[in-house]
């Protein structure tokens, strides 16, 4: 395992200081997420006159692929332990398995929450966000990465 180092404080083998950093990756990457959905749904997307259903689904996708992306080399650098479980090619193809799966569970939520249940799309992207966050750091940590 790699060391891991924040200013000058080794911390590759305290899971705390890890959790903590993990949530800072994912707040961020969240904000992220929320900030391109907003802009996306409410500006970038809004004037190609596509249904809400097919919007709400459209800036989802780009949101969730972006911060994903951010998510991927923040917590390499920070959290886990890139390329020591497998080669970095079989980590990269589970890295887009889990974030597809992750993706899935995003626009099942958005579906229910804004296209069956009708609640504002900014309230459901949150609480959508909140429940794959769960998805997301258990198959990392188990599946994917050492941490």
């Amino acid at each position: 395992m790699r060391r891991k180092v924040l200013f000058g404080v080794d911390y590759t083998n305290n899971e705390l200081i890890k959790v903590i950093l993990y949530l800072f990756v994912g707040g961020t990457a969240a904000l992220v997420e929320w900030s391109l959905f907003y802009a996306l749904f409410y500006y970038v997307l809004a004037g190609l006159g596509l249904g809400v259903d097919v919007l709400t689904l459209v800036a989802t996708t780009l949101a969730f692929c972006f911060s994903t992306l951010y998510h991927y080399f923040l917590g390499n650098v920070l959290v886990f332990d890139s390329g020591s479980k497998y080669n970095k090619g079989k980590e990269l193809s589970l890295v887009f398995l889990v974030s597809v799966m992750g993706l899935v569970f995003n626009l099942m939520f958005m579906y229910v929450f804004v296209g069956l249940l009708h609640w504002q799309p900014m309230i459901a992207k949150v609480i959508t966000s909140c429940l794959v966050v769960v998805w997301n750091y258990l198959s990392r940590k188990k599946w994917i990465f050492r941490s």
